[in-house]
C-alpha cells in the first residue's frame, strides 16, 4: 500500500511540473508578442520564485497553488499589462501565503514590483459577505487601493477571474456567496474601467452558478438556434462586406457572433420576453480606419438593411464614462432576423478590448480610458471623505457602479454625463460643488424649472446660483448621484452643527427624563461614556446623535445602568423650529397626526406619520426610531399633500385657489393630472399649522359644486 501511495504521489506531482512548465511558456510566448526579452526573462524568475515560496500548498481543487498565479498573470497578459504589473500577479500571494517578506520582492525585482503586491496583499481576506458595516469599510479599502495604483485593481479582477473559473470544486453555499459578491462588486468594476473582457466572463460565470438551470436551458435554446443560423450569420457577413468594398471601405474588418447568454437573460428579465421574442441575437462588428469612415460604415449598412426606429446610438460623439466609443444600430436583416451592428474604428476597438489596461500597453499613446478612470477615482475619494460612515460610501458608490447614461449639456456646449434620473441638481454639482451648494433655480432649453426635474438627453441646462443659497436636507431626496448626495450632506454638517448639537441634547434628555434619571448621573459616568464611545466632550456626543452614528439607547444604557432596561419608546417635541428636525415629503406629517421618527445622518431626526411606508421599512431595518407626541408652536406651519377631483370647467382652478386664499392657507405647488376630457385630479401641497386647520380646508373645498372628491395623499 505504502508503494502505491508513493507512486501516486510521485505521479501527481510530475503531473504538476508538466502543468506548470506548459502554462509559463504560454505565459512568455504571449509576452513575446510585445514584452522585451530582459523583461520577460525577469518576469520568469518572478515564476521561479513564485513557485519555490508556495512549493507544498495546493488549491480545493488539488491543483499546485502556483497553478493560480500564473492564470491570473496569463489574463493580464493577454491585457498586455505592463512588466511590474505581470510580476507582482506572479508573487501576489506571497506576502500573505508564504515566508516572502516585502524587503525580498524589494530586493529581487525593485520598489514598484513590491509596491503594487503589497497593495494586493492588503486586499487580501476582504470579507464583503459578513456584516454590512464590515462589508462596507472593505468597499472602502477596495477603492482606497485603487487610488494609489490602479494595477492593484486590475490584479484584483484577474484574481476574482481565476477563481470564478475554479470555483466548481468548492461547497455550493460559498460558490453563492463569492459568486453573488462579484455580480455585486467585481464585474461593475470591471464594466466601470472599461474592462470588457473581464466583465462578460464575469457576469456570464456568476449567471451559471447563480441560476444553473436558467443557464442550462438558456444555453440549449442558444445552441439549437445557432447552429440553424450559421450559414445565416455568414451570408450577413459577406454582404455587409461586399458593401462596404463597393464604397471604398476595403479595409473594414467585420466580425459576427451570437449575443452572450447573460446578456439575452438580462434583456429577456428587463423587458419581460420570452427566448423567442428575443430578436436581435446576433451582434456584427465593422471596425474602419477612423471617425469619418465610421459614419461612412453607418450610411452603407443603412442603405444594405432597414434600421429600427430609435434603436441607433451614437457613442462616438457622446463615449460612455468607461471611455468606450461605438455607433450602435439594429437592424432588420435577411430571413426575418433583428441584427446588432457595432462600427468603430481601430483607436476605438483598442480601448473597446483593453479599457484602462490600453495605458500601461507599449507604443500606446492612449490616455483617454486612464484620464476617465481617474477622474472617477478622485470623485470617489471625495465622497468618501465627506461620507460620515463606510455603509454610506458603500451605498453611494454602488449608484456610481450601475450608471445607464444621460448625456446634457452647458450653456457654452460642453458635455456632462451623469446617470440616469439624474436631476438638475446633480447637473449643478457634477459641473461644480461650489455650483450645486449655491443652486437657487435652473432653466432647461431656456424654460424655468424645479431643481428636481429628471433630466433627458441632449437638454441644454442653465444653473442660475445665489451666494446665500445653501442646501436643504430635502435635498437629499432630489439627488442621484454619489457627489451630490455626498457634497450636500458634507454642507449639511458644516451649517448645522449647532442644531445638530441641540437635537443630541433634547434627544438625549427626553431620554433621561423618561427613565426617571435626568439629574442622577455623575461625572464618572459621564466621562466613561464619552471615552467608551471616541467622544472628546459632550458636545460631540450630542453630535454623534443627532446625526445618528450613535444611538441614544446605547448613551442611555451606558449613563444609567450596565443591566437590562427599557429602551426608549417615545418623545415629547414642541419645537422643530432651530433643530435639526425634518418632515418626511413621504407622507407630509403635520401636528395633529400620529407620528414617529427616524434618526438619520445628517437630517437628524426625520417625523413620518405612523402609517407611512417608509417608516415602516425602516422598522424592518432596524434603525432606530422613536413614538412622537408632536406639539409644535401655533405659528409654525407644515406642507401637506392633498389631491381634488374635479369636473373639467373653466375657472375651477381659480375658484379653488381664491377660497384657499380666503382662509389664510398658502399654495407651496400645483399639479394638474388629466383624467379624460370631463375630469381632472388637482394635487396641491398646501401649508398650515396642524391637523385642525387642515379638515377646515378640505370641508371648504369639498363644499364646491364641481369638486366630486377632496382627500389628503
Amino acid at each position: 500500500m505504502a508503494g502505491r501511495s508513493t507512486s501516486t504521489a510521485f505521479s501527481f506531482l510530475k503531473m504538476s511540473l508538466l502543468e506548470k512548465r506548459v502554462l509559463i511558456s504560454d505565459l512568455c510566448k504571449v509576452l513575446d508578442a510585445y514584452m522585451p526579452k530582459k523583461q520577460i526573462e525577469n518576469i520568469y524568475r518572478a515564476y521561479i520564485v513564485a513557485a519555490t515560496a508556495h512549493d507544498g500548498q495546493y488549491r480545493h481543487s488539488g491543483e499546485a497553488y502556483v497553478f493560480h498565479p500564473i492564470n491570473v498573470a496569463m489574463i493580464l497578459a493577454e491585457l498586455k499589462l505592463d512588466y511590474y504589473c505581470i510580476a507582482a500577479a506572479l508573487l501576489h500571494d506571497c506576502i500573505e501565503d508564504t515566508g516572502l517578506t516585502q524587503d525580498d520582492i524589494v530586493k529581487g525585482f525593485g520598489e514598484e514590483v513590491a509596491h503594487i503586491v503589497q497593495g494586493v496583499s492588503k486586499l487580501t481576506g476582504l470579507a464583503f459577505h459578513s456584516t454590512t458595516d464590515q462589508q462596507a469599510q472593505n468597499f472602502r479599502k477596495l477603492f482606497l487601493a485603487m487610488s494609489t495604483d490602479m494595477r492593484v485593481m486590475m490584479i484584483k479582477l484577474a484574481d476574482r477571474l481565476h477563481n470564478m473559473r475554479t470555483l466548481k470544486s468548492i461547497s455550493r453555499e460559498k460558490q453563492l456567496r463569492i459568486a453573488k459578491e462579484t455580480t455585486e462588486i467585481h464585474a461593475p468594476i470591471a464594466r466601470r474601467l472599461g474592462l470588457n473582457s473581464i466583465r462578460i466572463e464575469l457576469d456570464n460565470l456568476c449567471f451559471e452558478i447563480i441560476y444553473p438551470y436558467r443557464y442550462k436551458v438558456l444555453m440549449r435554446q442558444i445552441n439549437k438556434q445557432c447552429g440553424n443560423r450559421r450559414k445565416v450569420i455568414k451570408h450577413i457577413q459577406g454582404e455587409i462586406k461586399n458593401r462596404l468594398t463597393q464604397e471604398d471601405l476595403h479595409k473594414a474588418d467585420i466580425t459576427g457572433r451570437r449575443k452572450q447568454p447573460y446578456s439575452i437573460y438580462k434583456k429577456m428579465k428587463l423587458k419581460q420576453l420570452k427566448f423567442s421574442q428575443v430578436l436581435d441575437m446576433y451582434a456584427f462588428r465593422v471596425i474602419v480606419d477612423d471617425v469619418a469612415q465610421c459614419y461612412q460604415a453607418l450610411g452603407v449598412v443603412h442603405n444594405l438593411y432597414k434600421p429600427l426606429p430609435g434603436k441607433f446610438k451614437d457613442y462616438v460623439a457622446l463615449p460612455k464614462s468607461n471611455g468606450y466609443q461605438s455607433l450602435h444600430t439594429v437592424l432588420f436583416g435577411p430571413n426575418k432576423i433583428f441584427i446588432e451592428v457595432q462600427i468603430r474604428s481601430t483607436d476605438m476597438h483598442f480601448i473597446s478590448e483593453y479599457g484602462i489596461a490600453a495605458h500601461w500597453h507599449y507604443k500606446s499613446d492612449v490616455t483617454n480610458t486612464k484620464e476617465l478612470a481617474s477622474n472617477w477615482l478622485g470623485s470617489l475619494l471625495d465622497i468618501q471623505k465627506n461620507s460620515g460612515t463606510s455603509v454610506e460610501f458603500l451605498e453611494e458608490t454602488k449608484t456610481d457602479l450601475f450608471p445607464s447614461e444621460v448625456f446634457v449639456f452647458t450653456p457654452q456646449g460642453d458635455i456632462i454625463q451623469l446617470p440616469y434620473k439624474s436631476t438638475v441638481l446633480d447637473f449643478a454639482y457634477a459641473i461644480h460643488t461650489n455650483i450645486g451648494n449655491q443652486t437657487l433655480k435652473a432653466k432647461v432649453d431656456q424654460i424655468m424649472v424645479e431643481i428636481s426635474t429628471e433630466l433627458i438627453s441632449g437638454q441644454t441646462i442653465e444653473i442660475i446660483t445665489d451666494k446665500k443659497a445653501k442646501p436643504h436636507p430635502s435635498w437629499l431626496q432630489i439627488a442621484v448621484t454619489a457627489k451630490a448626495k455626498s457634497s450636500i450632506k458634507s454642507k449639511l454638517k458644516q451649517e448645522s452643527t449647532s442644531e445638530l448639537i441641540q437635537l443630541g441634547e433634547y434627544l438625549l434628555n427626553n431620554a433621561l427624563n423618561y427613565q426617571n434619571n435626568s439629574t442622577t448621573i455623575d461625572e464618572d459616568k459621564w466621562q466613561t461614556c464619552l471615552q467608551d464611545l471616541k467622544c472628546d466632550s459632550k458636545a460631540e456626543l450630542y453630535m454623534k446623535i443627532g446625526l445618528s452614528e450613535v444611538l441614544v439607547s446605547v448613551v442611555l444604557n451606558k449613563l444609567v445602568s450596565k443591566g437590562n432596561m427599557n429602551l426608549i419608546k417615545s418623545i415629547n417635541i414642541k419645537q422643530t423650529r432651530g433643530r435639526a428636525i425634518n418632515v418626511a415629503h413621504c407622507c407630509y406629517p403635520i401636528p395633529g397626526d400620529k407620528v414617529a421618527g427616524i434618526l438619520t445622518t445628517n437630517k437628524g431626526l426625520v417625523i413620518h406619520r405612523f402609517d407611512c411606508g417608509n417608516l415602516t421599512h425602516a422598522k424592518q431595518k432596524n434603525e432606530q426610531w422613536l413614538e412622537i407626541d408632536w406639539q409644535a408652536d401655533e405659528d409654525e406651519e407644515f406642507e401637506v399633500l392633498i389631491k381634488v377631483q374635479v369636473e373639467n370647467r373653466r375657472g375651477m382652478l381659480a375658484s379653488i385657489a381664491n377660497i384657499i386664499a380666503k382662509l389664510g392657507i398658502n399654495i407651496e405647488h400645483l399639479e394638474v393630472e388629466e383624467k379624460d376630457h370631463a375630469m381632472k385630479a388637482l394635487n396641491l401641497v398646501i401649508s398650515m399649522a396642524n391637523v385642525t386647520k387642515l379638515d377646515e380646508v378640505l370641508y371648504a373645498i369639498k363644499s364646491l359644486e364641481f369638486v366630486h372628491s377632496v382627500s389628503r395623499v
